[in-house]
C-alpha cells in the first residue's frame, strides 16, 4: 500500500476513534474545544493527502472542473480541456503524444475526448446505453461523486518508458507526385476543404518530410483581381494520409503569406514530423478553411513553392529539398448555391412486355423510369418533377396511377391528364451535396380492352427544359431561392407493351468471333452467338423455332410457333444480307427445352441463337456485329411480332429488343 494512502487510512482511523471521545458519559481529558481543534488540523491534513493521491493517479478527482452544460463531440470550450485533464489524470488518456495528450489538452470536444469518456463511464460503471462518449447529467453525477468519495485504490504500477523507433535505412531519397485526390472542382466556401495532396515515395531509407513550402494564388473569378490570399483563406492544415484528430501534424491558424519579386504568395508549413517508412509511400494532405461572406467566386489554385518546396531527411541525418509544380485548382463559391442535375441512371429497365390481368390490369407498380438526381456545390430540396408520354397514347392505355419513389419509399403519385405531362409535386426530398438520389418512376394500369390481342405500347420521357420554364422540375436551395432544373436534352426511357399475353424476355449473353477458314474458295467466317430467355404469361408459347430468311414476311411461319431473326450489320450502317454473291448467311436457334417443346405459362426457357456470316472473296471486309432483329411469337393462341421496325408476319409494335448486340469481329483475312 503506499505511504500516502497508509496515512489516509491511519487519520481517518484517528477521526473515528475521535468521534467516540467526544460522546457523552465518556471521561475527557482534555476540552471539547481543544479536540475539535485537532480534529479540524486531521481533515485539513486528508484533504490535502486525497489531492496528492489523485494527482498521482490514485482514482481521485486529479483536476477540479465546473460544468454547466453538456458535453458532446463538436462542442468547444475551457470545460472541455478541463474534461481533457481529468481524463488525462486519472488514466482515461486521449492520446499518447500531440494534441489531447497530457500537457497538450485543447478545448475541442473530438472523437479522441469520446472514446476516453467512453473509456472512463464503462470503468466507472456509468449506464450510457446509445450515448456513449456523452459527457451528460449521468457521467457529471458521477464525477461529483468521485469528487468526494475516491474508488478503491489500486497497486502502483510504473510505467515503462517507450524505446524510440529505429529509422530504417540509410542515405535515401524521396519523390514526389501530386494525389489523386482531392481533385479540382467547385466547392462551397467554409471550413474543412480538402484542397491538395502530396504522394511522398521514400527510397532506401525511412523520410521524415519536416517541412512544405506551399503557395497559393486567389483570384476574383468575375473581375480577374487578385488578392492577397491571407484575407481569403483562415486556416491551414496538415494531415497525415486523411483528415482526423490523430492525423493532424500542424495548424496554421491566419496564415501570413509572404510575396516574392515574382509577385507569388507563399507560406511556410514547418514542425510536420511526417514519417515515410523506407520503400512505401504515404500522401500529406493540406486542408483550408476560407471566408464565408463572399460577393463572387474566388478561383484559387494551389501548389508547392519553389525549387527547394518540401524539406526531408533521411537516416542519416542528410536534408534533401525536392520540387512539385503541379497546380490544383478550385473555385469556391458563396455558400448555398447549389445546382440540381437529373440525369439516366444505369439500371434503367430495358423495354419488355408487362403482364395485364382481364380484370384487374396492372397492380404491380411495374418500374418504367430510373433516374438520379444529384446536387453540386451544396445541399438542396427536390419540390418538383414531371414526365411526359407519347402524345399519342388514348386515354384507355394510359396508367390510372403514376408514383415517384425514392429508393423504397414513395415521395408522390398522380393520375396522368390525357395531355401528356404529368406532374409530381407537393413533396420536398432533400438532396445531399455530390451524392446521387436514385429515382423511380412506377406505373399501375386499369384492365381495357386495348391490351387484348398484342396490347398497347407506352413510355415516359423526362423533358428537356430551362431555368425559365421551370420545365422539367423544380429545386430549392438552403436559402430559400427556387430554381428549374436545366438539362439539354430529353431523356427517353424504353418502350413497354401492356398485354394480357405475352413474353418476359431476359437478355444473357452475345459474343461474335471470327476465323479465317472453313469456305472453300473464301476468307474467312464470322460466327454471333445471342442467348436470352423466355417466360410466357397469359398462355404456352408454342416451341420456338427459326424462319429462314427467305420467308421472314410471311405471316405463316409464325403461327405455329416463334421466330426469331438475327442479322448481321456492318459497322459502316445497313443490314448484311445473304443475296450477296460474296456472301454467305446460315442461322440456327435452340431451345433448353429441346426441338419440338412448349413452354408452358410461367416457365423459363433459354433460347440460344446463332448466325454464320461467310465470305466467298476477299473483297468483303470489315468490321461486323450481331444482333436479334425481330421476335414473334404465338402465346395462348395471340401472335405478337416485336422487333426493330413494323415487325415480320403481321403488324409489329416497334422495337422491344434495346441492345440485343454482339461486339465487333472484323473480318479481314
Amino acid at each position: 500500500m503506499p505511504n500516502i494512502t497508509k496515512k489516509i487510512v491511519a487519520i481517518a482511523m484517528v477521526l473515528s476513534v475521535s468521534g467516540l471521545l467526544v460522546g457523552p458519559g465518556v471521561a475527557q481529558a482534555i476540552t471539547a474545544d481543544e479536540l475539535q481543534d485537532q480534529i479540524n488540523a486531521l481533515m485539513t491534513q486528508l484533504s490535502g493527502l486525497q489531492a496528492q493521491l489523485a494527482a498521482m493517479g490514485g482514482g481521485g478527482v486529479a483536476v477540479t472542473c465546473t460544468f454547466t452544460r453538456a458535453l458532446s463531440p463538436g462542442v468547444s470550450g475551457a470545460d472541455v480541456m478541463c474534461l481533457q485533464e481529468y481524463l488525462n489524470s486519472t488514466g482515461n488518456t486521449l492520446a499518447a503524444s500531440g494534441p489531447g495528450s497530457p500537457g497538450n489538452e485543447t478545448q475541442y470536444y473530438g472523437p479522441l475526448t469520446q472514446g476516453a469518456v467512453q473509456s472512463w463511464q464503462d470503468a466507472n460503471g456509468v449506464v450510457y446505453g446509445a450515448w456513449g462518449g456523452y459527457f451528460g447529467p449521468i457521467s457529471q453525477s458521477k464525477y461529483d461523486q468521485l469528487a468526494v468519495m475516491p474508488p478503491a485504490e489500486e497497486e502502483e504500477e510504473e510505467e515503462e518508458e517507450e524505446e524510440p523507433i529505429a529509422c530504417v535505412g540509410e542515405e535515401g531519397s524521396y519523390s514526389l507526385i501530386i494525389s489523386a485526390t482531392p481533385v479540382g472542382r467547385t466547392i462551397n466556401a467554409g471550413d474543412g476543404i480538402e484542397a491538395y495532396g502530396i504522394d511522398v515515395t521514400a527510397v532506401s531509407s525511412d523520410i521524415t518530410i519536416g517541412r512544405v513550402d506551399f503557395q497559393a494564388a486567389v483570384v476574383n473569378a468575375v473581375t480577374a483581381v487578385a488578392e492577397n490570399p491571407g484575407n481569403f483563406i483562415k486556416e491551414i492544415r496538415v494531415y497525415d494520409t486523411s483528415v482526423s484528430d490523430d492525423n493532424l501534424l500542424a495548424t496554421l491558424a491566419n496564415p501570413v503569406f509572404a510575396q516574392d519579386a515574382a509577385a507569388v504568395w507563399h507560406v511556410s508549413l514547418g514542425s510536420l514530423g511526417f514519417v515515410v517508412l523506407k520503400d512505401t509511400t504515404k500522401k500529406l494532405l493540406i486542408v483550408i478553411d476560407t471566408n464565408t461572406t463572399i460577393d463572387q467566386n474566388r478561383t484559387v489554385t494551389l501548389q508547392v513553392y519553389g525549387n527547394n518546396g518540401v524539406r526531408g531527411v533521411d537516416c542519416s541525418g542528410i536534408n534533401t529539398f525536392v520540387a512539385l509544380a503541379t497546380t490544383r485548382i478550385l473555385t469556391v463559391q458563396q455558400p448555398g448555391v447549389a445546382t440540381v442535375a437529373v440525369t439516366l441512371a444505369a439500371d434503367n429497365p430495358k423495354s419488355n412486355n408487362i403482364a395485364a390481368n382481364a380484370t384487374n390490369g396492372v397492380q404491380t407498380k411495374e418500374i418504367l423510369l430510373s433516374l438520379n438526381a444529384k446536387a453540386t456545390a451544396g445541399n438542396a430540396a427536390l419540390l418538383r418533377l414531371e414526365v411526359t408520354y407519347a402524345s399519342a397514347a388514348s386515354a384507355s392505355t394510359l396508367p390510372n396511377i403514376l408514383y415517384l419513389y425514392d429508393g423504397e419509399t414513395l415521395v408522390s403519385s398522380v393520375t396522368p391528364p390525357v395531355s401528356g405531362v404529368a406532374v409530381f409535386e407537393n413533396f420536398t426530398l432533400t438532396l445531399v451535396q455530390d451524392v446521387s438520389k436514385n429515382l423511380k418512376v412506377k406505373a399501375d394500369w386499369a384492365a381495357t380492352t386495348a391490351f387484348e390481342s398484342g396490347g398497347a405500347a407506352f413510355v415516359l420521357t423526362y423533358p428537356a427544359g430551362t431555368a425559365a420554364d421551370l420545365l422539367a422540375g423544380v429545386y430549392q436551395r438552403v436559402n430559400g431561392q427556387q430554381l428549374g432544373i436545366v438539362n439539354a436534352a430529353d431523356i427517353a426511357g424504353n418502350t413497354f407493351w401492356i398485354t394480357e399475353s405475352g413474353l418476359k424476355l431476359t437478355f444473357v449473353s452475345g459474343t461474335a468471333t471470327y476465323t479465317v477458314e472453313g469456305i472453300a474458295g473464301g476468307t474467312g467466317i464470322a460466327t454471333g452467338t445471342i442467348v436470352f430467355k423466355v417466360q410466357p404469361f397469359g398462355g404456352t408459347l408454342v416451341e420456338p423455332a427459326y424462319a429462314s430468311g427467305a420467308t421472314d414476311a410471311t405471316a405463316g411461319v409464325v403461327t405455329s410457333g416463334m421466330l426469331v431473326r438475327i442479322e448481321a450489320p456492318w459497322a459502316s450502317g445497313g443490314d448484311a444480307a445473304a443475296s450477296g454473291a460474296e456472301l454467305t448467311i446460315a442461322r440456327t436457334l435452340q431451345s433448353s427445352l429441346g426441338a419440338g417443346q412448349n413452354v408452358a405459362e410461367g416457365q423459363e426457357a433459354t433460347v440460344t441463337m446463332k448466325m454464320d456470316f461467310g465470305k466467298t472473296t476477299s473483297t468483303a471486309n470489315g468490321n461486323i456485329s450481331f444482333k436479334v432483329e425481330d421476335i414473334c411469337s404465338n402465346v395462348g393462341g395471340t401472335l405478337i411480332c416485336q422487333g426493330t421496325s413494323s415487325g415480320i408476319g403481321g403488324a409489329g409494335t416497334g422495337n422491344l429488343l434495346d441492345n440485343w448486340i454482339t461486339n465487333s469481329v472484323n473480318m479481314t483475312p
